[in-house]
């Protein structure tokens, strides 16, 4: 198995023939097709089967494109690192997971962070449950990610960044009437919605739960983020989350916050990234400015949490974040 062969494998599955794929590698459709004939025989496993339409992966065939995709990207990484190595200002594409109870707050000031100091660092992000976050870093699909559950994964390297807790969030007539923090036992009996038992922060409240001997009250259980959002704004249940950004006054739907205590639920938030893949220039820092940011947003009262840095990182990180690390 050679590069060739996995460029080959993936021109044409994009394109849908070998025709086409032999067109876009500017090579002759035998020596394409004799690319593709190399992988199965040495795989021995059929790759495509032809259709009406052209040709189309088989289930082995979908599998190693998934590989070679990874392959190909980690690839470009490396040359992007090795070339802007030599140069003095990083440039070049990092793929970066965000979790999506972040994201509308993070992700528009990663972007301006970067254009004022690394404007030729070109980020992409992919949005998820902080599962599906978790997920794509653990399998080396992007190059870091912001992740709660970072102890979770296997072969990931994580730096805890803030230690955040989470609310009741809801229309004033469920969350309150009263305002202030509300014990958890309290919040619990509330009718809520939530996801369910596969994402970290339905884990998290459901252990908090459990040890102080309460009940969850739970109306709806779902997985979507636009489904969530949408049944709290018509006031049907709250949500127990986190909480990274002040509630706006100007919503159609109002929404009060009530912060959990006795217990108070926590969970810690980290930058993670892949143990068997080392971080590209680029991709070091996009990561400083996810903890500045983090870490600013922390100590502004912006993102309801505190700041947890290991002592063993601020020397590390002294250099780039002089402002955040004292």
């Amino acid at each position: 198995m050679n590069l060739k062969q996995l460029n080959a494998l993936v021109a044409v599955f994009e394109e849908g023939s070998f025709s086409a794929a032999a067109q876009r590698l500017n090579i002759v459709q035998p020596a394409l097709s004799q690319q593709i004939i190399g992988l199965e025989k040495e795989l021995a496993v059929q790759l495509f089967e032809r259709t009406n339409r052209g040709v189309a992966p088989t289930r082995h065939g979908q599998r190693l494109v998934n590989h070679a995709r990874l392959i190909l990207r980690q690839m470009e990484i490396a040359r992007n690192d090795l070339r802007t190595s030599l140069e003095s200002e990083p440039a070049g594409d990092v793929i970066i997971a965000l979790p999506v109870t972040v994201t509308a707050f993070l992700a528009p000031r990663l972007l301006a962070w970067l254009e004022q100091h690394y404007p030729r660092i070109r980020l992409h992000i992919v949005e998820g449950l902080s599962s599906e976050s978790g997920h794509v870093v653990e399998t080396g699909k992007v190059e870091l990610g912001v992740n709660p559950n970072a102890a979770e994964l296997d072969d990931v390297e994580s730096i805890p960044v803030l230690r955040e807790y989470f609310y009741l969030i809801g229309a004033p007539d469920l969350v309150g009437p009263e305002t202030g923090d509300i014990d958890l036992a309290d919040a619990a009996s509330r009718p809520l919605i939530l996801g369910d038992r596969t994402h970290n922060m339905r884990r998290v409240i459901d252990e908090h739960v459990v040890a102080a001997g309460a009940r969850l009250n739970l109306r709806f259980e779902q997985n979507g983020p636009k489904t969530l959002t949408s049944v709290v704004d018509q006031g049907l249940a709250c949500i127990i989350a986190n909480l990274p950004m002040p509630l706006p006054d100007n919503r159609t739907h109002p929404r009060l916050a009530r912060r959990i205590v006795n217990p108070r639920v926590q969970r810690l938030m980290t930058v993670a990234w892949p143990r068997k893949r080392p971080l590209s220039r680029p991709a070091e820092r996009v990561r400083d400015g996810l903890i500045t940011l983090m870490v600013e947003a922390a100590r502004a009262g912006d993102w309801q949490a505190d700041v947890v840095l290991p002592a063993e990182q601020m020397p590390a990180l002294k250099n780039v974040m002089p402002n955040i690390v004292k």
